[in-house]
């Protein structure tokens, strides 16, 4: 059952791979026109800082660094919905995304889609560039935000990019409800 468990999650992800692929090449019936990520967004910038003796293991705040939570603190940088892109690190250009309250450390990329785009759709986006290929190579990866904003990509009109995160979240969690079974087998 295990064997069989694991065999469903690898085929819910390689299928999300596919139809991310698939989706995001822009080779799709709909029009899509060829952006910057400057012009995608109304906010792409670097996190602040934040002393390491304000971070906590609890707190009113989860506090983001380049690869997740680092911890907690007592008050917050951002209110709503971001995508947080790693900008420091080895795993820099990972994403993910949050909501709410938060507080974003100069070691996370904030970025929020303007009026004319989906945030959750810029979660997909971002990945599918592997924006950690960006990085300048120093003693630690790191990426520059004036950089990535000048990147160009293809995307669709706001209503398209809905229903594609839309899809694309559902997938998500179908995926984690799997994998939720898989650890309990």
């Amino acid at each position: 059952r295990i064997e069989a468990q694991q065999s469903l999650v690898d085929n819910l992800k390689k299928y999300k791979r596919g139809a991310i692929s698939h989706i995001l090449s822009g080779k799709s019936e709909a029009t899509w026109t060829e952006r910057t990520l400057s012009e995608l967004c109304c906010e792409f910038r670097s996190g602040r800082n934040i002393s390491a003796t304000l971070i906590h293991e609890t707190g009113d705040y989860p506090v983001y660094g380049g690869n997740g939570i680092r911890g907690y603190c007592g008050q917050y940088s951002h209110d709503g919905e971001y995508v947080v892109v790693g900008r420091q690190g080895a795993l820099c250009g990972n994403v993910r995304l949050i909501q709410g309250k938060n507080y974003l450390s100069e070691h996370a990329i904030a970025v929020r889609g303007n009026e004319e785009n989906e945030t959750k759709f810029l979660l997909y986006l971002l990945d599918y560039m592997k924006l950690g290929q960006y990085s300048d190579q120093g003693a630690q990866p790191g990426l520059a935000v004036n950089k990535l904003l000048k990147l160009k990509c293809t995307v669709p009109d706001k209503k398209t990019q809905s229903k594609i995160a839309s899809f694309l979240m559902r997938l998500d969690s179908q995926i984690s409800s799997q994998e939720r079974m898989l650890a309990l087998l």
